[in-house]
């Protein structure tokens, strides 16, 4: 791998893949595309665009890559669903063009473990052949479901390309910050809607990118689901980070939410959607990274969720064991 661009270069998933390709390969030549501009992890050529826009094609074919990886995505809900849309399905479109174009020996992207749905005949845990069933109202899980359809089409279109694409679950570490972090980690208690005791699964950052490269330097192709082989029940969530956890009707639980995302509560920047994925399961099996690749996590979920649990006492300046 001499020439690799990352889309979303910026953000945590892209940051932590340069330091890991920059340990992993320092010959490696990294171009970055984000709207951001680096301020950690600069790539050894940067340029700041819009996914949507033509400079990105531009960009990618003036650098001549043997790898792409497309991480640029809206990860944070925004209330303009249809901008969101665009930005995501319609640069990770734009993307799409470059490569048929470039024709890269390797191209991954990375979708969710959300593009399966949270549904309550979900298996414990899901296998990459496990069907994907939109949750439509949820728009981030929603736009990762509908490119998928457009990868696999991508894949079949390009024989002598590499095309992965990873699921990962929650990621999480040190400075993580969006909003499921958020959710999870500000919450004065922990409510289980229907008192239904859901598992969550967490795959540390170290993991997530290691996978990747792993998939990238196997030119491995099609789905990886990213998550350890543990996944920690709200319960248990609720003991391991001090705090109690209380049974709620589901529709109450939705309907504080709808409020406090209707008012712009700072609290509450979710929108009532996301409350379906605590409801039922959506926990996965990486099967083909264990199997295939030999890939073996070095963190648990328990050991990701208390890792960021500590780091986000430490920045309320809170001790470890204090709520």
């Amino acid at each position: 791998m001499q020439r690799l661009a990352i889309t979303g270069s910026s953000g945590y998933y892209g940051r932590n893949l340069i330091e890991h390709a920059r340990r992993e390969s320092p010959e490696t030549r990294i171009l970055g595309i984000d709207v951001v501009a680096p301020r950690e992890a600069a790539p050894d050529e940067f340029v700041q665009a819009d996914i949507r826009s033509s400079d990105v094609p531009a960009a990618l074919a003036d650098f001549q890559p043997d790898t792409i990886v497309h991480l640029a995505f809206v990860v944070n809900p925004i209330r303009d669903t249809r901008r969101m849309s665009d930005i995501n399905v319609g640069g990770t479109n734009n993307v799409f063009e470059a490569v048929r174009k470039l024709r890269p020996r390797r191209f991954l992207m990375a979708s969710s473990a959300t593009a399966y749905g949270a549904w309550p005949d979900n298996p414990i845990p899901i296998h990459e052949d496990w069907r994907l069933k939109a949750r439509e109202h949820f728009q981030y899980a929603a736009d990762k479901t509908a490119i998928e359809a457009s990868i696999l089409s991508l894949a079949d279109e390009l024989p002598n390309v590499a095309v992965s694409w990873t699921r990962p679950v929650i990621i999480g570490g040190k400075s993580v910050d969006n909003y499921l972090s958020r959710f999870m980690l500000n919450m004065p208690i922990i409510l289980l809607p229907d008192g239904v005791d859901v598992p969550q699964q967490f795959v540390h950052v170290d993991d997530c990118v290691a996978a990747t490269w792993k998939i990238l330097r196997h030119d491995a192709r099609g789905p990886f689901n990213i998550g350890p082989n543990d996944s920690i029940p709200l319960t248990k969530l609720a003991r391991l980070t001090n705090r109690r956890a209380f049974k709620v009707p589901f529709w109450t639980f939705k309907f504080a939410t709808a409020i406090g995302w209707g008012l712009r509560l700072p609290a509450c920047d979710f929108p009532p959607s996301l409350h379906d994925f605590i409801r039922h399961p959506w926990v996965v099996a990486p099967t083909r990274l264990q199997k295939e690749l030999g890939y073996q996590f070095r963190y648990s979920s328990e050991q990701t969720l208390l890792e960021m649990w500590t780091d986000h006492r430490r920045k309320k300046g809170k001790p470890e064991n204090e709520g």
